[in-house]
């Protein structure tokens, strides 16, 4: 295993299309294989549309990366991409930002790609001086939760629009600067 290098995406030139999406769909599809589909979203009759509304889901981020919404960072080994997520800064906070979409190659979960990843918003080449981060995760994701836990998340109630999911099948968690990471 080589080196695990965090890259922040400058330019669109810059974020691997084919291996984004690929990573992505992958990785929420592995995550969400044995739950119903009917608890992931009431329309979706068949595998193929969780494919779709991933694919979907990836050329959203893609557009609002392009409008300037979002901070997109990468994760490789070598060229090839482990994972990435995509931040906005919070309207009515200072120093504190959502984390829109985490996501790691199933293949490479376990490495720690997606604190690497997670983290690379406080890191000296972006915003240092980051207080928070929160994120919203769906309530049937209990690994997700534990990954979240283990490097110092907690429950807090935050809400906010999500054109993706219905909110309500999600819970909000936050990382303070203060908190144990």
């Amino acid at each position: 295993m080589g080196k695990i290098r965090i890259a922040l995406a400058k330019s669109l030139d810059e974020i691997d299309l084919i291996q984004g999406k690929d990573v992505l769909v992958r990785g929420f599809a592995t995550a969400y294989e044995e739950v119903p589909l009917v608890e992931l979203n009431a329309k979706f009759t068949s595998r193929s549309d969780v494919r779709r509304f991933y694919e979907d889901c990836f050329e959203s981020e893609l557009e609002h990366y392009r409008q300037g919404d979002l901070i997109w960072v990468q994760a490789f080994e070598g060229e090839r991409l482990l994972g990435w997520a995509t931040f906005q800064m919070e309207e009515n906070k200072e120093n504190a930002f959502y984390m829109n979409l985490l996501v790691v190659d199933p293949s490479e979960q376990g490495r720690g790609v997606g604190k690497y990843l997670t983290f690379s918003i406080c890191s000296e080449d972006l915003y240092p001086q980051t207080q928070e981060i929160n994120v919203l995760l769906r309530k049937i994701n209990e690994r997700g939760r534990r990954f979240y836990e283990k490097i110092g998340f907690v429950d807090f109630d935050y809400s906010r629009q999500d054109a993706f999911v219905d909110t309500s099948l999600l819970t909000g968690l936050r990382w303070t600067k203060n908190s144990k990471t």
